[in-house]
This record gives structure tokens, sequence and C-alpha cells, in this order.
């Protein structure tokens, strides 16, 4: 059966530690998803949404440029796939973040909600990385 997979770029002002810390790191994680984030550093870890869903994401540095989320628990078709962010620096001193999210086993129901979110959360990603400072959803 084929996979099928998700896929955003965006550029951050920012330091390429911070954005990293953003990504796995549970203050810089509930910074920017607007879960709250619990779970030991090296283990697994959950996002609780307010009136949401529930994720638990296996994080880790595959590289060092390299962040990828496992999913172990969460509703629908989420389990089994994987997050992956590539980051490298730019020239202009911005730090590029490709991400991908693979290991959906269709493109249909929560596949094309979960596309829309992950812009959603990458700008938010963004506005964290270059602030400091978590916004509400939306802003």
């Amino acid at each position: 059966m084929p996979e099928h997979a998700l896929h955003h770029e965006v550029k951050i002002q920012a330091e390429f530690n911070r954005v990293q810390e953003a990504l796995m790191t549970p203050e810089g994680l509930s910074g920017w998803t607007m879960a709250q984030v619990s779970g030991p550093v090296d283990g697994a870890w959950t996002l609780a949404y307010p009136d949401g869903p529930v994720f638990v994401w296996k994080v880790r540095a595959e590289q060092t440029a390299r962040v990828v989320w496992d999913c172990v628990d969460g509703p629908g078709d989420a389990p089994g796939t994987r997050l992956q962010f590539d980051l490298s620096q730019l020239p202009d001193g911005r730090v590029k973040v490709v991400f991908a999210h693979d290991g959906w086993p269709h493109d249909a129901g929560n596949f094309k909600t979960c596309n829309a979110l992950w812009g959603l959360l990458l700008h938010q990603l963004r506005g964290f990385a270059e602030t400091g400072a978590p916004a509400p959803l939306l802003s």
C-alpha cells in the first residue's frame, strides 16, 4: 500500500540552536504548538491540546540538522506516522526548515486536515523562534 506525505517549508530569522530547541524541548514545543507537553526528556512526550486531541510523540535528533518525531499514540491515522524537520542555515542568517509528515496510509480524511494544521503550526514555530514569545493560534 503506498504511503502519503505532507510537505511544508518555512524560513525563520533566528539562531539555528533556538529553532532546534523549539523542536526538541518541552518548553520549546509548548511555546508554538499550544499544547500541554509532558514526559521524560529522552522518552515519549505527550502533547495534549485544550479541548482537543492528545498525541504521544517520540522526539529525537537523528542528525545535527534533523529532528524526527514518531507518533506512538493519537487519534485517527496519526499513530505510525513520522515528522521530519530538516534544518539548514541560509547565507542571509535565516534557518530553513523543510518539514515532512509521512507514513499516512491514504490522502483523505485527517490527511487533509493535518496538512492545513501543519501550515498554521509552522507559522507559529516561526513566530515563537523569532520572538521567544508564545502567541495564540491564529493571532
